[in-house]
């Protein structure tokens, strides 16, 4: 008979699901009878727990994350590796881009890029499970059926983790392997990439059958049907890409990338249009569900007038009525609660806290190590959209760092919740609503209002060396902030980590919200040149649905939309929806895989790094962008290998079978 040990945990009540699904702590684990799990919805639920608990931390975008997270791309970068009194705190984009990683060493203390293990864990959990719902004495028609999705979700979801990180995946079915078998049992390959995303998808599909159409508060977190088919538009969209979609990209990475035992390209080699199209549909069909809407936050007396190139129609047809900052800014903060944002599509709470402390100025209770380079800074807009090179009369963009006379005169009500200080450099004036949601500069003002020790309250940090929040604060551990920009994106205004009484409000990380989905269906039917019918639907390159469901996020930001010039060529769209989503989704983990799969970047990585001169003084060069020194950017890298990560090398033991993946060892 088999065993599962169970690990004895307070119990409250009977839980037919999860309080959060990615966040569980009442589970059973290898040596309990596995007869004993269908005997009680209890049972089974716990088990079904234990799964769930395996599964990576989606919350965590900054250290002991298993995914590359913002500093596995352009938007931020660390101090690296240090050591924070009792552990390690590491960061695995740096160690990706610094060429750390290797097929033995995939991971350290509480993170891993090798997925591949628990994720399969968790899809035997489930194909153990599934045959055997039926038998649970005490579930009802209903509750089985529910359960017998939130299975094929969870598998979806583990097959899904193995896909990002190392591509193509042993697509077993239902069947349930011994784990305790010689290697020659393990025979299996893996399928190609278009496989094994056409099998998720289907799984997703097959899940949200059955899914609610919503959670209530005490079951946040759970899965739904919008975040099945949002996760299939993703994927699809993903395949539809560049990297994976027979273009140069493809062929650039993966153009040797073959199965060993009959020679078939794991990536496409042949470019797919229609691929774009089902990317379109797969959008399209989480629009019609009419259950999501952009988050807005009506305006109020803070509210500033729109530019005169906005339209002040109603939100959506403009940006009118709504105070973009905050319809902004509150859902990341968490001023804005989970259940009540109907831009929310699924998401998680935990970790997300936690992972502010790298971000929180030094003495402020942080340690200042996550930093944001100056191109990422550059790519917001003015109040009125235009680009800082080109930046109008009404809104200036001015950049004199050597003119001590180049400041704010004095304090600017931006919103509600937001001043602009009086004395800040003038750079950082007239911009658009999400830069000052998302990025502390030097000269930002911290409120820490929940703290009662008046000397942590209303901060103004700066960043240059010297001042309260510079080098000249780090100490032995050499530890500070390297650009003189960080992400207050989800820094509420009550939020201290340090002083009497300091707390923080609890945040809910997006895991996919619905500005996404929009702007993927902008995407995909930008680049479309034909019609293609889906699932009995036309797609094609229809400039007006793409201008409604682009323009949707930029009046939300209290920008102006697309242009019809812009809309015309579809090149120029492509480079505008990319630089919307770098902004837009900021320090949300899609900024990797996003550059991946449109191929750029290598592109991006043989431009330097720049940010203020943190070596200086504030008005000895400070303001001036200069390429950053620091150990970790200069050993920065880029190798075509860090398109997937390595299968670890035990994987490859127990499976000789297996094809590694490009540039790793083998």
């Amino acid at each position: 008979m088999k065993k599962i040990r169970i690990i004895s945990l307070a119990f409250i009540g009977f839980l037919t699901a999860s309080c959060n699904f990615l966040n569980v702590d009442d589970y059973f684990e290898d040596t309990f009878s596995e007869d004993k799990i269908f005997e009680s919805q209890y049972n089974i639920e716990r088990y079904f727990n234990g799964a769930v608990n395996e599964l990576p931390k989606e919350g965590r975008m900054y250290y002991w994350c298993s995914v590359p997270g913002a500093t596995g791309s352009d938007e931020a970068v660390s101090c690296g590796t240090f050591y924070n009194g009792i552990l390690d705190v590491s960061f695995p984009g740096t160690e990706l881009t610094t060429d750390k990683i290797s097929y033995t060493a995939t991971g350290g203390w509480d993170w891993d890029f090798n997925v591949w293990p628990k994720c399969y864990k968790v899809i035997r959990k489930v194909n153990t499970i599934l045959p055997h719902i039926d038998e649970v004495p005490d579930m009802n028609a209903f509750d089985k059926m529910e359960f017998r999705a939130r299975c094929r979700f969870l598998r979806a979801y583990a097959y899904y983790w193995i896909l990002q990180n190392q591509g193509p995946m042993i697509l077993v079915g239902d069947q349930v392997f011994d784990t305790n078998a010689t290697p020659d049992y393990y025979q299996r390959e893996r399928s190609t990439y278009d496989e094994c995303v056409d099998y998720i998808c289907s799984e997703f599909e097959a899940a949200a059958e059955n899914l609610e159409t919503e959670q209530p508060l005490d079951l946040f977190g759970s899965p739904t049907k919008g975040a099945a088919l949002a996760l299939v538009a993703r994927l699809r969209l993903q395949a539809a890409s560049p990297l994976y979609n027979g273009g140069s990209a493809a062929r650039r990475y993966f153009g040797d990338f073959t199965r060993k035992s009959d020679g078939v390209h794991y990536i496409s080699q042949t470019y797919d249009e229609r691929k774009w199209a089902v990317a379109a549909a797969a959008a399209k069909r989480v629009m019609d569900l009419n259950l999501y809407r952009l988050h807005t936050v009506e305006a109020d007396e803070y509210t500033l007038p729109l530019p005169a190139n906005v339209p002040s129609a109603a939100f959506p047809a403009g940006a009118g009525g709504i105070d973009p900052f905050r319809s902004y800014s509150e859902m990341f903060t968490g001023e804005t609660t989970n259940v009540t944002n109907p831009e929310l599509i699924w998401g998680t709470t935990e970790n997300v806290n936690d992972q502010q402390d790298v971000i929180f100025p030094l003495k402020l209770g942080g340690n200042g190590s996550i930093s944001i380079p100056q191109r990422i800074i550059d790519a917001y807009r003015m109040a009125d959209g235009r680009d800082i090179h080109e930046a109008s009369a009404e809104y200036p963009y001015e950049d004199r760092p050597y003119d001590q006379t180049c400041v704010t005169a004095s304090d600017q009500q931006l919103s509600k919740n937001y001043i602009l200080p009086g004395g800040t450099y003038k750079a950082y004036a007239n911009r658009e609503p999400r830069f000052y949601a998302s990025i502390a500069f030097s000269g930002s003002l911290w409120q820490m209002e929940s703290t009662t020790s008046e000397d942590m309250r209303n901060q103004i940090v700066e960043y240059y060396n010297g001042a309260n929040a510079g080098k000249n604060q780090a100490g032995v551990t050499n530890v500070y902030n390297l650009t003189g920009y960080t992400c207050r994106k989800y820094v509420h205004p009550r939020d201290a980590r340090t002083g009497s009484n300091a707390r923080t409000v609890e945040k809910t990380f997006p895991i996919i919200r619905y500005a996404e989905i929009l702007l993927s269906y902008a995407e995909a039917l930008n680049n479309l040149t034909t019609t293609h019918e889906v699932n009995g639907e036309s797609f094609s390159r229809d400039q007006a649905a793409m201008a409604e469901a682009f323009n949707q996020v930029r009046y939300r930001a209290g920008l102006p939309g697309a242009s019809q010039e812009e809309l015309a060529d579809a090149d120029t769209f492509n480079e505008l929806i990319q630089r919307e989503r770098m902004v837009e989704f900021l320090h949300e983990n899609r900024r990797y895989y996003d550059i991946c799969r449109w191929g750029i970047f290598e592109e991006l990585e043989r431009e330097p790094l720049t940010g203020l001169n943190v070596e200086a003084a504030e008005w000895e060069g400070f303001y001036a962008p200069t390429i950053i020194s620091y150990r970790t950017i200069r050993e920065r890298t880029f190798k075509s290998k860090y398109m997937l990560m390595p299968l670890h090398r035990d994987e490859l033991r127990k499976v000789p079978s297996l094809d590694q993946n490009p540039g790793w060892e083998k």
